[in-house]
């Protein structure tokens, strides 16, 4: 009994570990066109990636500087 028990916990935990190995777009390891991507594709996905880069610089841009802050906040009210 305590060597089924042990077996069984042994397969439980090899299950997870065993599952982080798998490639959902192309399966198992195999050359198929499922996980594979064209130069087209990868070249869109550069400009999107560069288009939004730029977007982002320009809202930061956009951004008012904040005025500085009095070193006592307190001075007004002494």
């Amino acid at each position: 009994m305590r060597a089924f028990t042990i077996a069984a916990i042994i397969a439980v935990l090899t299950v997870p570990a065993n599952a982080q190995n798998l490639n959902l777009m192309g399966g198992h390891g195999s050359d198929g066109k499922l996980g594979k991507k064209s130069d087209e594709q990868i070249a869109a996905e550069q400009q999107e990636k560069k288009n939004q880069e730029n977007a982002y610089k320009d809202a930061l841009k956009k951004i008012p500087d904040q005025p500085a802050k009095p070193k006592d906040p307190w001075a007004s009210t002494r």
